[in-house]
């Protein structure tokens, strides 16, 4: 493919990511500026460098107090380009995604083009060719070095470069050593190639975070997929699973208790006002048992509605418990069981709730689901609104269900 051809389509591809997905332009713009201040202390410290190299090559031509003053300033915009990076570095995500931060890193280019700008007069010694070659050299090495760092955002580099080499081109224009004009040339073709450069330099970045930032987003997605509820965004069964798990095997000093619960009348609502109203009233479900977590709390949406949640404390007795556990499932009956406006509708919606207590030393989370749902079982039973903790009897009556269950029945099931 001709490398027109290919440009053209990246040019295409990027002005259609940044139109699309606003969201992701704003993802790529702050990538571009936390590795703008991760990288910042190369460049200035190399600046630094550059300009102790340049005061002592001019010591012998130029008046010390002029040197020492323009290393002062040299320094101090170092120092506070520093400082910002380093704030910038402490801040969290958010702060950082400020537009704040773009505009003082580039005022702080700005500021330290135009110091080193000023070199191209103060030093600049006519009479003397060699070291108006020297200046020339120390100044375009200083401009590229920082293109390389500053690339990311590419208009940051013109107010980098255009600060430094115009003092001194405008020196070698008004100059009447006829050396001074050719070296004005070739400072001119050289920094313009920089331009050039960067702006090639600065769309390869761009390709490559944008590559990164839809990657990342990608598989955010595909890990969202995995392990949440399409619809109420709660976590799934498998997410859950695996949590319960881990708690099982590994957090070996904790208890708590585990909840199963499906809503009382649910398939009426549906087949009455409809499955979006049924969606709806999942949804409302799902806020409300968030409404109800603590710390290290978890709740999680299993299928059509049946729910799960996961309740953990440091209560160390038997008896402290049962009364938490008491407590807990109070509250989550009451916070579920008021009054739902489904469209134009209120309905009153009822859960059947089944619970299992538990310590996580020697528990296995199989069983404590299954513990639960025998619970939540026997409080259907019950008629609506009902809650029952597991006792061991449940597990031997649905036994006996199981066994006495006649052909009939599981040719209908």
């Amino acid at each position: 493919m001709p490398q027109s051809l290919s440009a053209a389509i990246l040019s295409g591809l990027r002005r259609r990511f940044e139109r699309e997905d606003p969201d992701k332009a704003c993802s790529l713009i702050s990538e571009k500026v936390r590795i703008l201040y991760s990288n910042l202390w190369q460049p200035v410290y190399a600046g630094i460098l550059g300009a102790l190299l340049l005061v002592s090559i001019m010591w012998e031509v130029v008046a010390p107090a002029v040197l020492i003053g323009w290393l002062v300033a040299i320094i101090a915009i170092s120092l506070i380009r520093l400082r910002l990076a380093s704030l910038f570095l402490q801040s969290d995500a958010s702060s950082q995604a400020q537009p704040k931060w773009i505009f003082w890193f580039a005022f702080t280019v700005f500021v330290a083009g135009c110091v080193w700008g000023t070199a191209g007069f103060l030093m600049f010694v006519p009479e003397r060719p060699e070291y108006v070659a020297a200046l020339a050299i120390i100044l375009s090495g200083v401009a590229a070095g920082c293109v390389t760092m500053i690339s990311a955002i590419w208009w940051i580099v013109l107010l980098f470069i255009l600060p430094i080499g115009l003092p001194l081109q405008w020196m070698f224009v008004t100059s009447v050593v006829p050396t001074h004009t050719m070296m004005g040339i070739i400072m001119t073709v050289f920094l313009g190639l920089l331009i050039v450069t960067s702006r090639r330099l600065g769309l390869i970045i761009h390709d490559n975070i944008s590559l990164r930032v839809s990657m990342a987003a990608r598989e955010a997605t595909i890990y969202r997929q995995a392990y949440y509820d399409a619809l109420t965004d709660l976590p799934n069964r498998r997410m859950f699973m695996e949590r319960l798990e881990t708690l099982c095997t590994d957090e070996k000093s904790a208890s708590g208790l585990l909840l199963f619960m499906d809503l009382d009348r649910f398939k009426l609502i549906n087949d009455t006002l409809g499955h979006a109203a049924g969606d709806d009233l999942l949804i409302q479900v799902a806020r409300r048992l968030e409404g109800c977590l603590h710390a290290g709390d978890m709740a999680a949406r299993l299928s059509g509605d049946e729910f799960v949640l996961l309740a953990l404390t440091n209560t160390a007795t038997s008896k402290a418990l049962d009364d938490w556990s008491e407590a807990y499932m109070q509250a989550v009956q009451h916070a579920l069981s008021g009054a739902y406006k489904l469209d134009t509708h209120w309905v009153d919606v009822t859960p059947s709730i089944g619970y299992t207590c538990f310590q996580a030393c020697g528990c296995q989370h199989d069983e404590l689901l299954k513990q639960a749902d025998l619970a939540m079982y026997q409080a259907k039973m019950g008629g609506r609104a009902q809650r029952r903790r597991y006792q061991p009897w449940m597990l031997d009556e649905a036994k006996k269900r199981a066994r006495f269950r006649s052909p009939a029945d599981d040719s209908t099931s």
